[in-house]
């Protein structure tokens, strides 16, 4: 008792707790998540809108060339692919001085290339340093310039074909055909190449740390900067985000990352930021740990609180097993404090009246034991009176044989016959035979009364003739036949006794004056009512004491129905089961 206590004490404090801190957890997990997605989205919306900006000013500054007449006229100049061909000093400098305004107060900017159809690079580096190769315009950059056809390009991250040997570094770059404003004539392509500090600078208020690795790349995925975590771990495939600002999930081998991504309508460049789960997840493990710490040590102060109850609940319940197990061996005297007004208290209250009535019963029950004993002696002393009525009617017999009055004798002889059935106790089982014995010895009587008036038909099976019946069960039925179905008129009563599969039907019926519907449902309320005089003083008392004992001695097995009409008379029938073997062999008739 005291262990299940104990145990549903426990899961009752547990369970709760238990899925309270997985729902607390997978919500402030989810919370975190969608924060960090929020946030993450938020910052390189951010950067989109930085290198929108740059990108813009590119696409302003790499136009200004096309609105300058010297500009345009220089290189119109050596617009034909005349290989060797060199600009004049004069050109040279108005170019580089043109470059040079440009470059002015722009960091970000680390050359400026303006390369004219005969192949001669502008620039602001020293000519001498940078010069174009031969096969230039079969590079990547050179073809999607020309491709666009006037149109702004942006060069993913390269190292210019162009610079020294062991003076390159990686670039991004902007370029652009131009085209003469009113012959749209191709004068050459200008080409921006940027620092990627500029990429650091936009990133110098990004953690790296906690909000992962960085990546900006174009529509074909083609890295433009990145920096990461560490820069020992290589990049995990980027999955393909569409147009939109948006995240996925990557499982690469045992380790999942997050990727969030927002692209630039402007530009077409994507910043990705591809975080670790771990670091996503870093401030709900540290709630985890928070509530697995609270969780034990509430399931600590549950069990103590749990064994604490226990032995206050389960000691009233002991003393009482105990007490229990004293009445069980015979000592009625035992009692317990019921001081309390809970359940406890009302228990042991139940028990002690309990008590104090097993006790008073056992002390009634003895008394009731000595009563019978006097009862029997009495009845022994009372069986005197009996036999000595059986000796009278005896001698009112031979008298009248002897005078010859054989309706005196035969009405004596029934009467004795019906008084020897009837004198013994009176819910005795007997055989079918000595019940109808006794019926005949009643009508005989009856019939010396009404004389022809009273017809009596009986359709009996004798092979039924063993079967135990309660004695005195149809005489009332009889008796009510003839006093109120007959009356002081004529009739016929019907006796019959019949089997139907296990059940054994007893059936009384006349062709008196019968009774209504009401008549018949007042007669079957008045049988479920325990009777309260002895049969013959009423007919509804009759019929309530056969309905009460067959059904006390067979259960919902047996019944009594009630049947007829005014004017068309009454039948009685008692069915009461029966079992196999009971009827009588036809050799046995």
């Amino acid at each position: 008792m005291r262990t299940k206590i104990v145990s549903i004490f426990i899961l009752l404090i547990t369970l709760p707790f238990a899925i309270q801190s997985y729902v607390a957890y997978h919500d402030f997990s989810s919370v975190v998540k969608r924060k960090t997605a929020d946030y993450t989205l938020r910052i390189a919306d951010q950067i989109n809108k930085h290198l929108d900006t740059t990108f813009t000013e590119m696409q302003r500054l790499s136009l200004m060339p096309l609105y300058d007449q010297e500009v345009v006229a220089v290189l119109k100049k050596h617009g034909e692919a005349r290989p060797d061909s060199l600009p004049s000093v004069r050109n040279m400098e108005k170019m580089s001085s043109y470059i040079h305004g440009i470059l002015f107060n722009r960091p970000e900017l680390k050359s400026i290339q303006i390369m004219t159809n005969d192949g001669y690079a502008f620039t602001n580096m020293d000519p001498s340093l940078v010069k174009l190769p031969d096969r230039f315009r079969e590079e990547s950059w050179y073809r999607k310039t020309a491709a666009a056809d006037g149109a702004g390009v942006l060069i993913a991250r390269h190292t210019p074909s162009y610079m020294p040997d062991g003076g390159g570094e990686d670039v991004v770059s902007f370029a652009r055909l131009l085209r003469e404003p009113y012959t749209n004539r191709a004068l050459g392509i200008i080409k921006m190449d940027l620092k990627l500090s500029l990429f650091d600078r936009i990133l110098s208020n990004w953690d790296v740390e906690e909000y992962g690795t960085i990546v900006v790349v174009n529509g074909d995925n083609e890295p433009f900067f990145e920096k990461r975590i560490d820069p020992g771990v290589p990049l995990p495939p980027l999955p393909d985000f569409g147009a939109e600002a948006a995240s996925r999930r990557l499982d690469i081998g045992s380790d999942r990352y997050y990727a969030f991504a927002d692209r630039s309508s402007a530009t077409g460049l994507r910043v990705i930021s591809v975080v670790p789960v771990d670091t996503i997840l870093k401030e709900s493990k540290r709630m985890r740990a928070f509530i697995t710490g609270i969780g034990l040590f509430c399931l600590a102060a549950a069990c103590g609180l749990a064994m604490f109850f226990s032995y206050r609940l389960s000691k009233p319940l002991i003393e009482l097993r105990r007490k229990m197990f004293r009445v069980q061996l015979g000592n009625f005297r035992e009692s317990l404090p019921a001081e309390s007004k809970d359940e406890i208290g009302q228990l042991n209250a139940s028990f002690n009246r309990m008590v104090e009535e097993i006790n008073r019963l056992v002390n009634e029950v003895y008394v009731i034991g000595l009563r019978e004993k006097e009862a029997e002696l009495a009845a022994l002393l009372s069986r005197i009176n009996p036999h000595f009525i059986y000796n009278t009617l005896e001698s009112i017999n031979m008298m009248a044989v002897r005078r010859g009055n054989e309706d005196v004798s035969d009405m004596v002889t029934a009467l004795g016959t019906l008084l020897r059935h009837s004198i013994d106790k009176y819910d005795r089982m007997i055989p079918l035979d000595r019940e109808l014995e006794s019926i005949r010895s009643y009508v005989r009587i009856q019939q010396m009364r009404y004389g022809d008036r009273l017809r009596v038909v009986y359709d009996i099976d004798d092979r039924l003739g063993n079967v135990a019946v309660p004695k005195l069960l149809l005489q009332p039925l009889v008796e009510n036949a003839i006093y109120h179905g007959i009356g002081d008129g004529s009739g016929t009563i019907w006796i019959a006794v019949a089997r139907f599969e296990r059940e054994l039907l007893l059936i009384v019926r006349d062709d008196g004056c019968g009774m209504d519907e009401a008549a018949i449902e007042r007669l079957k309320r008045s049988m479920s009512r325990p009777p309260t005089f002895e049969s013959g003083e009423g007919g509804g008392m009759a019929l309530a004491n056969i309905y009460q004992r067959i059904r006390l001695l067979y259960g919902d097995g047996a019944d009594l129905d009630i049947d007829g009409s005014p004017g068309a008379g009454a039948s009685f029938t008692i069915t009461l089961p029966i079992g196999e073997g009971e009827e009588r062999d036809d050799g046995d008739v």
